[in-house]
């Protein structure tokens, strides 16, 4: 049966069903209809199943349960995002809060703030300070960016000191506006370049940077905030590739963050448009906490 003949087919089913249908409902008395009880329910399962068995004879198709769901700030086809399967990590049962103790988490002020008295990352080891980009984590000494340490240091000497079991890194606030994603990925590959060679041993978890909310129009940026917000999530989807094709686990910290129109809830920024308010802080880690790495 060639291509022509099936669609004559299904044209030709479709069409008998209607008819009966109309035939059914409009021309025939009250009645004479056919009567709606368990044998015609029956009649009905059976044609459909019957029909639905044709079909799938006659146009072959395997049913396809997928493992990932394409999140709301990302623009892949969903068959195309399961090759991030394994790189791309899921919600699962939350960890308790040792899970951080692992953790040595890299960034700028964002999560330097969370370093601060009685916040989620107080106790842990974090490597980071205001105004840090991917282009400088690597070789700024102006301030020490190793919350237990004094000593003005680079964030790869601190690496290769502590050798982290696991490292966390949220980049990329701040250079957002300054240079196009395709150069600012091949920063952050340079970059990994010199965290891995410090610490050949550690898990890497790439960290989606964090969206922007209203408020950081004239603060930071005279830029359209929807606009920009849109540059971070493709910014994001590249750091994702980046994040499969060095074997590194990506964490989607961004899609927590937002609101339905891509920018940073407003309940989450701190007035500013890019800084956290305590709520953000918390959800973060609810996240981290939600999403470990497999074998925690």
């Amino acid at each position: 049966m060639n291509i022509f003949q099936k669609m004559m087919y299904v044209i030709l089913s479709i069409a008998v069903a209607c008819a009966i249908g109309v035939a059914n409902y409009i021309y025939l008395p009250a009645g004479e209809r056919i009567p709606e009880d368990k044998h015609t329910s029956d009649y009905l399962e059976t044609y459909y199943s019957t029909n639905d068995t044709v079909l799938k004879q006659l146009f072959p198709y395997e049913e396809v349960n997928y493992a990932l769901t394409v999140p709301s700030n990302m623009s892949y086809t969903t068959a195309d995002f399961q090759r991030f399967e394994g790189t791309y990590l899921t919600e699962r049962e939350p960890v308790d809060s040792s899970y951080l103790q692992h953790i040595c988490f890299c960034g700028d002020s964002i999560t330097y703030h969370m370093t601060l008295k009685n916040r989620c990352l107080a106790d842990c080891d974090v490597l980071a300070w205001g105004g840090l980009m991917v282009s400088d984590f690597a070789k700024y000494v102006e301030n020490p960016v190793y919350n237990h340490s004094s000593e003005k240091k680079t964030s790869i000497y601190w690496i290769e000191y502590l050798k982290p079991e696991i490292i966390y890194i949220m980049l990329g606030t701040n250079g957002i506006t300054l240079i196009n994603n395709e150069r600012h990925i091949e920063q952050y590959r340079t970059l990994l370049d010199k965290i891995a060679a410090a610490s050949p041993t550690s898990i890497i978890v790439l960290c989606s940077a964090p969206p922007w909310a209203l408020e950081a129009y004239g603060n930071y940026t005279n830029s359209d905030i929807g606009t920009l917000n849109q540059k971070i999530n493709h910014f994001n989807m590249y750091l994702l590739e980046l994040a499969k094709e060095r074997g590194y686990y990506y964490l989607n910290v961004a899609e927590t963050l937002q609101d339905e129109l891509g920018n940073l809830k407003s309940s989450y920024t701190n007035g500013d448009g890019i800084h956290w308010s305590n709520a953000a802080r918390d959800a973060y880690e609810a996240y981290v906490l939600s999403h470990p790495i497999p074998g925690f």
